[in-house]
This record gives C-alpha cells, sequence and structure tokens, in this order.
C-alpha cells in the first residue's frame, strides 16, 4: 500500500467556507473517481487552539495498492480532470508519498 498526501494552501481571497465547499463538494466527486484509488479522505484545517498554525489549509491522503497504480491512476484521464481542477481552489500543493505505519488504530488510520 502507497499513500499520496497533499498539503493544501487555499487561493488567495479565497475564504475558508469557500475553500472548504468547493474542495468537498466539487473536486472530491472529481478526485474519487481517479481509478485505483483504494481510500481518500479530505482534513480540512480548524482552529489550533493552543497549537502554532499550520501554513496550510488542509490535506487529501489518497491509497494506491502500489507506485504503479498510483501513476496509471493520476496519469488517467480521471486523474488529469481532479489535477486541473485544483487550481480552482488551491494556491498550492505539497506531495508527500508516503509508506504507512500503523501505530495505534485501524489499517486505514481509523481509531481502534
Amino acid at each position: 500500500m502507497i499513500k499520496l498526501v497533499a498539503l493544501v494552501r487555499r487561493k488567495p481571497g479565497m475564504d475558508a467556507g469557500a475553500f472548504r465547499d468547493y474542495w468537498l463538494h466539487v473536486h472530491a466527486p472529481k478526485a474519487a473517481a481517479i481509478p485505483g484509488m483504494r481510500g481518500y479522505r479530505i482534513n480540512i484545517a480548524g482552529d489550533p487552539g493552543g497549537q502554532p498554525a499550520a501554513p496550510y489549509d488542509g490535506s487529501a491522503e489518497i491509497w494506491f495498492d502500489d507506485r504503479a497504480a498510483m501513476e496509471a491512476g493520476l496519469g488517467s484521464e480521471q486523474g488529469r480532470i481532479a489535477g486541473d481542477d485544483t487550481a480552482q481552489f488551491a494556491a498550492s500543493i505539497e506531495f508527500l508519498v508516503t509508506e504507512e505505519h500503523v501505530i495505534l488504530g485501524d489499517r486505514q488510520g481509523g481509531a481502534p
């Protein structure tokens, strides 16, 4: 299993509510159509409370069986459509290709 983690900054001038709504209700269905995906989660940044504010407005986690499946999915027509759509809500996206090591919780990273 391989995971693509995207660290996202919203477009300048786009308020947090519009960013959240676009990502969840317009972009997510396009991204969810990418072939070969095994899981897809969006994490919208909230009030950091006593923690320092992060330089990102959210992150996405996308699971694939392996690198070949990830490259095929992202290189597909659906992958291109989703990739092109990010310009509608994101100023920048930084990607991490990771191997997950679950310390606590189920295989998909949820609570026990």
